[in-house]
């Protein structure tokens, strides 16, 4: 039997899928930051999302899916996580539509405690990676984003 001529193509698929590099980094990042917030009951993605809303006072879940490039089911998942352990709440509004929600003392709480944890996985991060790396992480992500959301690159400038 003659070998396939797509093997090649499959080998280079095996050894060089930017999707599961980029998958291995996350991995391998959002454990350091797990584990340095796992004390807290707190994880990586709901660390953001409570910086998020602290920062803005209030937010829609539509804002925080656009600002993480997250899906909605991703999000609400971790809201009602966040909502049962008392970090968030939905905020008063006059528009029931919207539905924003906005941090408790509970979550000021949670957030101010996360702050070494934040800063030793940061470290831990930055070591891992390198400076260098941090920035070219940086400048990929701001380019991909900018490239994949055209409209909201307009509204940033």
């Amino acid at each position: 039997m003659a070998p396939r001529k797509t093997a090649p193509t499959i080998d280079l698929m095996a050894r060089e899928c930017v999707a599961n590099q980029l998958r291995m980094l996350n991995r391998v990042v959002t454990s350091v930051y797990d584990e340095e917030l796992r004390p807290l009951r707190l994880t990586a993605s709901q660390m953001v999302i409570l910086a998020l809303t602290a920062k803005h006072a209030q937010v829609r879940a539509a804002q925080i899916c656009e600002w993480l490039q997250i899906d909605a089911s991703t999000l609400s998942r971790n809201i009602e996580r966040m909502r049962a352990n008392g970090w968030i709440v939905q905020a008063p509004t006059s528009d029931q539509r919207s539905r924003p929600f906005q941090l408790t003392p509970a979550g000021e709480k949670i957030l101010q405690d996360a702050v070494l944890a934040w800063e030793r996985a940061q470290a831990k991060a930055v070591d891992l990676i390198g400076d260098e790396g941090v920035a070219m992480l940086k400048t990929v992500t701001r380019n991909v984003t900018r490239k994949r959301s055209p409209a909201q690159q307009q509204k940033s400038e």
